[in-house]
């Protein structure tokens, strides 16, 4: 049970990440702390490795296949990276309950924008592409919730490139990858002290690569629409179920 445990919740991150473009630290923050038992900082800081490692790979994927703007993520990811750093930083000064508060919060207004249905499917028409400044300002934003909360911001990230840039949804998550591995290394500089559990990281990325690749390469027959609502739906519990027990230890 010590190893099924970590390896399954990799599997659940992978697997998010692959259909999704996002979700990994979602599931893998409080996953470590209440199934776990992990350090609230350690969690977040932990989530950056299995993420990066994660979207590195399906990015990698995603742009042998087509399906992943390297121009894009590069310019979205680089304007975050000082502020993903920031953002590390900061998180580290914060109580480990206030930083559950505050990613419980970010869980229900992204359940709430995944639940609407903002983002366009592959075959729906786009928009068109909008200044080059928006993308600069939306990427500085992700890093910044990134170093702080340890999330990679795929739920931001893929509907800007949609609504911002003007891309298919499909090729919105791959290039959505590309910027979460920028991101999430960055804010991981200004983690680099913690006192990580590496035989745990190693569990959780037998799970995370495995389920990664399979959903990378299967996620177009998947339908987005449902599949986002109903994870939607989980996340929203999953998150006032964290901002009940953090409340309770205020």
């Amino acid at each position: 049970m010590t190893f099924i445990v970590p390896i399954f919740i990799g599997a659940v991150v992978g697997l998010l990440l692959g259909f999704l473009g996002g979700g990994g630290a979602i599931m893998i923050v409080p996953a470590m702390v209440y199934i776990l038992h992990a350090d609230e900082h350690v969690a977040l800081a932990t989530a950056l490795i299995i993420v990066a490692v994660n979207a590195a790979i399906g990015g990698g994927l995603a742009w042998k296949d087509g399906r992943a703007d390297v121009t894009t993520a590069f310019v979205f990811g680089a304007s975050g990276m000082l502020t993903a750093y920031g953002g590390a930083l900061v998180s580290k000064q914060i109580p480990g309950q206030y930083l559950l508060v505050a990613f419980s919060l970010l869980l229900l207004t992204i359940a709430f924008f995944m639940y609407r249905g903002t983002m366009h499917t592959a075959d729906e028409p786009v928009t068109l592409a909008k200044p080059r400044w928006q993308i600069v300002v939306v990427g500085a934003l992700v890093g910044l919730v990134t170093g702080i909360l340890g999330v990679g911001g795929g739920f931001v990230i893929v509907p800007a490139m949609v609504l911002l840039v003007g891309m298919p949804m499909r090729r919105a998550v791959g290039t959505s990858l590309l910027v979460i591995t920028i991101n999430s290394l960055s804010s991981l500089m200004g983690h680099l002290d913690t006192a990580f559990d590496w035989m745990l990281i190693v569990m959780l990325l037998a799970g995370a690569i495995p389920a990664m690749t399979i959903a990378n390469k299967f996620g177009g027959a998947i339908d987005q629409h449902k599949l986002r609502r109903g994870f939607a739906i989980f996340v929203t519990l999953v998150a006032l179920l964290m901002l009940y027990e953090s409340l309770l230890r205020l």
